[in-house]
C-alpha cells in the first residue's frame, strides 16, 4: 500500500482516541494569614540571698535544749554580767522552759514562767524572778530551780533528784509522788500530797525553814500526814 494511504489511515485513527482531560492549572496557594501569637517573655529573677536572722540560732537552741516558745532577749552587757553560760529569757508564761537542761547551761527568766519548768533536767540552774505554774521540776534528776515568786500545783511532781526552792507559796499536791532530791517551800503550802510522805521518798522536804521529811521518814517522831496538813492549815 502506498505510503500516502498509510498516512491517511494513521491520521484518521488519531480522531478515535479518547481525548485526554486537561488538568486544571494549579493556582498559587495563598500565604496563611498571620495569627496573633502570644510571645513568651522569660523573666530572669535575680537571686537575693536570705538575710541572716540574728535570733535564728537562739530560737533553734530553744527548740533543741530549753523548751518551746521561749522569747529571748538580745545578748548584751547584762547577759555577760550574769554568766557567760547563762541564757536570758523574757518570761511570758511559756511552758517547759529548761526541758532536759544539762549541767553545761543555766537559765535566767525575767518574769513569770508557765508549767513544767525544768522538767527532765539533769543539771544546770534555773532562776525565775516571777511565778511559775504547775509541775515545776517534774522528773528532774539533778540541777537547781529557784523561784523568787510562788509555784502552782504539783510542785516537785515525780522529782528524782536536784533541788527546788520556792521563796513564796506553793499550790495543792506539793511533792506529789516525789522520790528524791530536796524540795524547799518558804511560804504557805495549799496542801502536800499524801505520797510525798511515803517511805519511797528518799528526798528531803523543807517547809518554812524546818525539815519535815528526810530519807524516807519524818524527822519529828509522831508526825503523820494528817498532822502535817493540820499544821499547814494553821
Amino acid at each position: 500500500m502506498p505510503q500516502e494511504n498509510l498516512n491517511k489511515i494513521w491520521n484518521a485513527g488519531k480522531y478515535f482516541e479518547e481525548p485526554k482531560s486537561e488538568q486544571p492549572s494549579k493556582q498559587p496557594e495563598s500565604e496563611p494569614k498571620p495569627q496573633n501569637v502570644k510571645r513568651k517573655i522569660s523573666v530572669v529573677k535575680a537571686f537575693i540571698p536570705e538575710q541572716e536572722n540574728p535570733f535564728k540560732k537562739k530560737v533553734e537552741a530553744v527548740l533543741k535544749g530549753i523548751g518551746p516558745a521561749s522569747v529571748h532577749e538580745p545578748a548584751g552587757k547584762e547577759k555577760k554580767s550574769i554568766s557567760a553560760d547563762t541564757e536570758i529569757i523574757i518570761g511570758r508564761g511559756q511552758d517547759m522552759i529548761g526541758f532536759k537542761l544539762d549541767s553545761k547551761k543555766s537559765i535566767h527568766i525575767k518574769g513569770d514562767a508557765g508549767g513544767a519548768v525544768g522538767c527532765f533536767m539533769s543539771g544546770g540552774e534555773i532562776y525565775v524572778e516571777g511565778d511559775v505554774e504547775y509541775r515545776t521540776g517534774e522528773y528532774m534528776s539533778g540541777g537547781k530551780i529557784y523561784v523568787k515568786g510562788s509555784a502552782g500545783k504539783y510542785t516537785g511532781n515525780n522529782m528524782l533528784g536536784g533541788k527546788i526552792h520556792v521563796e513564796s507559796d506553793a499550790g495543792v499536791e506539793t511533792g506529789y509522788n516525789m522520790f528524791g532530791g530536796t524540795l524547799r517551800i518558804d511560804g504557805d503550802v495549799a496542801s502536800f500530797a499524801d505520797n510525798a510522805f511515803s517511805y519511797k521518798n528518799k528526798g528531803t522536804i523543807i517547809w518554812k525553814g524546818q525539815t519535815i521529811w528526810e530519807n524516807g521518814q519524818q524527822v519529828e517522831p509522831g508526825w503523820t500526814n494528817l498532822n502535817v496538813k493540820e499544821k499547814i492549815a494553821k
